[in-house]
């Protein structure tokens, strides 16, 4: 991909915008920040040296060879801020966040700033503005199995599984799927799931309860809610028939919801995972996560949840005693 040149006096240009940079290649996105470092150290009048140092700092990034991609659009929006806005080339600051405590509670994130550019959030899809918080989570442990996660919002860094909407009981039911395993809810996403289902009571007369009934399921659920259970595990077919049953319900209703629509496309790329439309190879593949990774890199009905790929790992906090600990402070530059 080749990119436009900038020059001094295009100043109040937005280069490059949202969508090249999402189709930039590795080699074009370093090749262009080493441009962009050069044009803002020549505008702000400081050593390239200094420039990239402040970069790294200010994305989180210790080895700009090493990085993903979602780390080095973050540095090219953050760049191009500098440049349109020469007084944001500030020292970065590290928010501090009060996280939840217990069940609810998520790891501590890898990278914390504010956003450069309006963006949509790597987990929800989310709109997230200049200005609003953004993070990255850590490295996944097992890069075979989980992929790393896109900058984040503020409620999917801390608080998706304190205070759980409907789409994030959706998507960790989603991930944990992708990734072959059972659904492990808390208590507050169980709380969440159940009312969703029991606050229509013609659901049970859908075909789907009554080839697999959830009378059981919402038992377990209001269990777990009651006596504040960290883990509820539901099975793959229990979990396939709560989302049908959701359907079901969602096609009733007057009017189309986000959680609604998020629904239908889950359940769209299950039957893919399911029927494998594209005929992805199994001898290449298998059936596991890579397959299903493969047939939503392919599908002919591409979808947030396709375009960020995965599976992600929204899996467990940390346990009492082994908390991760926050990098050391980033250290204000004279």
């Amino acid at each position: 991909m080749m990119f436009e040149t900038v020059t001094l006096d295009m100043a109040d240009t937005e280069f490059p915008s949202e969508g090249e940079l999402a189709a930039a290649r590795r080699t074009d996105l370093m090749h262009l920040i080493d441009t962009e470092v050069a044009r803002v150290a020549q505008l702000l009048k400081k050593q390239p040296e200094r420039v990239r140092s402040r970069l790294a700092k200010t994305t989180g990034i210790k080895d700009f060879t090493t990085v993903d991609g979602e780390d080095l659009r973050e540095a090219v929006r953050t760049l191009r801020l500098w440049f349109n806005t020469p007084s944001a080339y500030t020292p970065p600051k590290r928010p501090k966040i009060e996280r939840p405590a217990g069940m609810g509670q998520l790891p501590v994130p890898r990278s914390l700033k504010t956003a450069s550019a309006g963006i949509t959030c790597g987990l929800c899809a989310d709109p997230v503005k200049a200005g609003d918080l953004i993070g990255r989570t850590r490295t996944p442990k097992d890069l075979k199995l989980h992929k790393a996660m896109g900058w984040l919002c503020q409620h999917c860094l801390y608080e998706r599984r304190q205070q759980p909407r409907r789409r994030d009981v959706l998507l960790r039911i989603f991930h944990h799927l992708f990734a072959s395993s059972a659904v492990d809810l808390n208590a507050h996403e169980c709380a969440v799931l159940r009312t969703w289902i029991v606050e229509d009571p013609n659901l049970t007369a859908t075909a789907a309860w009554q080839k697999d009934p959830l009378n059981a399921t919402l038992t377990r659920l209001q269990t777990s809610q009651e006596e504040g259970k960290a883990a509820t595990w539901i099975a793959f077919p229990t979990a396939l028939t709560i989302l049908t049953v959701l359907r079901e319900r969602s096609a009733s209703s007057a009017a189309a919801t986000a959680d609604s629509e998020l629904l239908e496309v889950m359940l769209h790329h299950l039957e893919e995972w399911e029927t494998n439309p594209q005929r992805v190879s199994l001898a290449r593949y298998g059936r596991g996560p890579a397959f299903r990774a493969q047939v939503l890199a392919v599908t002919a009905s591409p979808s947030v949840l396709s375009e960020r790929g995965g599976p992600f790992d929204l899996h467990h906090a940390p346990p009492p005693g082994a908390e991760e600990t926050d990098e050391e402070d980033d250290q204000a530059e004279a």
